[in-house]
């Protein structure tokens, strides 16, 4: 990605697209449930609950940038604590709003790797790759307990032929998209003998000029060696640290899955937890892959239709506001104002 690409005028504009698009889904939930008086039930939350699902929030973006930070450790190179943190709050800002959020932000991670901490382009792939395999296998592994959690749950949602096909078509398109994901880190020469056959289709050569396409060949077989090397490194570096790595993976999905549990409480709604997560955890799923920016409008209706047997109709409204603000909202205002002033530097420091 070339930096010249990323200014504010398109940022500012796909932020604006991402927060209209969540706009909409609020407005659906409001006129389905009846209730617009916002302000007066948001005052109504326990503040303990509204800090504790904050702090939630807060150390799940402090263990992915450990995460973060580990990972690029096991390879040889020391990234500051601030600049795992930057690089995973941008990554996630990005990831909320492009479209499919299941995987929109790790390109820019990659990217910001490379150029502010000096990683090679392959070694940052690795970094990067590795890092959402072990998160991804954490939901995986998480999901195979599904089968005996739907026969509890399901059964209490009642839910309409059309969320049952997009609960279906999330689930499958993770599992799919996770299968080519792996078979991607333990190939690449196979991806790169692909990419290679496209590069050379007719209709490539009549856009790109020849010598252009032979360039990026050349530096793709580059990186794919250097991608090689870095995840033989990680894969065969210390078992401790890998352990290590993916039971703070599992702590950071259980701090995820437990915000909606603390909102719930904070509104005084007691659904028994276990049925909470396990809900939570089929909408991530789920959603993982909506073709909207970051999920936003249909995520929020998402929402409505899982968790309308856990929650009172008065009270389901402003829970999704909250969830969504803890949850995206705030990744979006976070990590934007990063993105901004990490871009912002970068093109004062090229101009001096």
């Amino acid at each position: 990605m070339e930096e010249k690409k990323v200014n504010a005028k398109s940022l500012a504009k796909e932020t604006v697209y991402a927060i209209l698009a969540g706009i909409v889904g609020i407005v659906f939930v409001s006129i389905f449930t009846h209730n617009w008086n916002f302000v007066s039930l948001i005052k109504s939350f326990n503040p303990y609950f509204l800090g504790f699902s904050f702090l939630l929030m807060f150390f799940d973006w402090i263990i992915e940038a450990y995460v973060l930070k580990l990972i690029a450790g096991m390879v040889g190179y020391g990234i500051p604590m601030k600049d795992a943190l930057n690089i995973f709050l941008i990554g996630g800002f990005f990831s909320r709003i492009t479209p499919f959020s299941g995987g929109g932000g790790e390109p820019f991670q990659i990217y910001l790797l490379s150029r502010d901490n000096k990683v090679k382009p392959g070694d940052s792939t690795a970094i990067i790759a590795i890092k959402t395999f072990i998160g991804t296998f954490t939901r995986i592994t998480i999901f195979l307990l599904l089968p005996l959690w739907l026969a509890i749950v399901k059964p209490h949602w009642r839910l309409s032929r059309g969320i049952n096909a997009f609960i279906n078509i999330g689930i499958a398109l993770t599992l799919i998209f996770f299968a080519l994901f792996v078979f991607a880190i333990v190939k690449p020469e196979i991806v790169e003998i692909w990419i290679e056959k496209i590069s050379k289709r007719p209709f490539l050569r009549r856009i790109f000029p020849k010598e252009k396409i032979e360039n990026g060949i050349r530096q793709m077989r580059k990186v794919v060696d250097d991608f090689e090397v870095a995840r033989d490194k990680i894969l065969k570096g210390k078992k401790s640290t890998i352990i290590y790595i993916f039971v703070l993976s599992f702590i950071s999905w259980g701090l995820v899955l437990f915000t909606p549990v603390m909102l719930m409480r904070g509104l005084g709604i007691m659904s028994p937890w276990p049925e909470i997560v396990i809900t939570a955890l089929i909408f991530y799923i789920a959603s993982a892959y909506i073709p909207t920016p970051g999920g936003s409008g249909t995520a929020e209706v998402g929402i409505l239709a899982l968790f309308a047997g856990l929650i009172p109709q008065p009270l389901i409204g402003v829970f999704i506001i909250m969830w969504r603000v803890f949850t995206h909202y705030s990744l979006i205002i976070f990590g934007g104002i990063l993105t901004l002033k990490n871009f912002r530097s970068k093109n004062k420091e090229k101009k001096s």
